[in-house]
């Protein structure tokens, strides 16, 4: 356990906000807080990884220590302020996962890329099935995407992580490469309900996990408006981290991101504006 760069983190943090709780011999820290200003306090090159899915501006239901419906210069402003922080918090050889509708992706990518001096790495879109909220003037949405990207050319990918089986084993080429030891191909940058089961199950042929981002069966409370497949980070954790090394979310919710990487063996911080939240992180994490 990396008790002193956990210490370190958290030293200039007020106490008050601050709760820790060890599990599978790792530390998480849940910080009660606004992150734009708890970031700021984090040191540089401390973390390495952060995985965040922030608010969208959509104008969902936080509570009232947050409003989703802003002006949108003033959403994408405020986006620029927190990235800015995560960039600078990241370590060399860390990667930043950011999950958004690929529209607030599409803006946000060049600020990280051209300002921040981040590697972009890859678009990844999370395609996800859906029998509600279809739209009566317009497409239905059925994406998220995740913009990927490292501090360094030097950073952690577990490639073997991603590894799923070959779509046309009988081909020659792939027969070959079979016979060869190798053990299959790398996740495309296309997510599917599948290809998630895949990658965190292990096999292909289970069609009752519903990976929807907001009626997934491991969705912990319905009073969060929008919650992760607890799959989908698990597949992030391993491939962009090892055993022990610190993983944050600066929009915490009810800190999915902590649960899977207590179950991953990894620390965790998360930052959450809202104390309920914060409350219900708690009451997962011990329980």
């Amino acid at each position: 356990m990396r008790d002193f760069e956990m210490k370190n983190i958290i030293y200039k943090i007020p106490k008050n906000v601050i709760k820790i709780v060890r599990k599978n011999n790792t530390s998480h820290i849940f910080i009660r807080g606004d992150s734009l200003k708890i970031l700021k306090k984090i040191p540089s090159n401390s973390i390495d990884l952060i995985i965040t899915d922030p608010p969208y501006n959509a104008g969902l239901d936080y509570g009232p220590y947050y409003r989703d419906r802003k002006d949108r210069n003033a959403y994408f402003e405020e986006c620029k302020i927190w990235l800015k922080e995560c960039a600078r918090i990241l370590s060399n050889t860390g990667s930043l996962y950011l999950i958004n509708y690929p529209e607030n992706n599409a803006r946000l990518l060049p600020f990280i890329e051209d300002e921040l001096k981040l590697k972009f790495r890859r678009w990844i879109t999370w395609h996800y099935p859906t029998n509600i909220g279809h739209s009566k003037k317009n497409f239905t949405r059925s994406q998220r995407s995740i913009l990927f990207f490292t501090k360094t050319d030097d950073y952690t990918f577990n490639r073997q992580n991603i590894i799923q089986h070959y779509k046309n084993p009988e081909v020659k080429k792939i027969k070959d490469r079979i016979e060869n030891g190798s053990k299959g191909r790398a996740s495309y940058d296309l997510l599917r309900f599948l290809d998630l089961i895949e990658l965190s199950k292990g096999m292909i042929d289970v069609l009752d996990i519903n990976l929807l981002k907001n009626t997934s069966k491991d969705r912990f409370n319905k009073k969060h408006p929008c919650q992760l497949p607890l799959a989908l980070l698990r597949i992030l954790v391993k491939v962009s981290s090892n055993e022990g090394d610190i993983i944050l979310d600066p929009f915490a919710g009810t800190f999915t991101l902590s649960a899977v990487a207590a179950e991953l063996k990894r620390n965790s911080v998360g930052i959450e504006i809202n104390p309920n939240y914060v409350k219900l992180g708690l009451k997962r994490m011990r329980k």
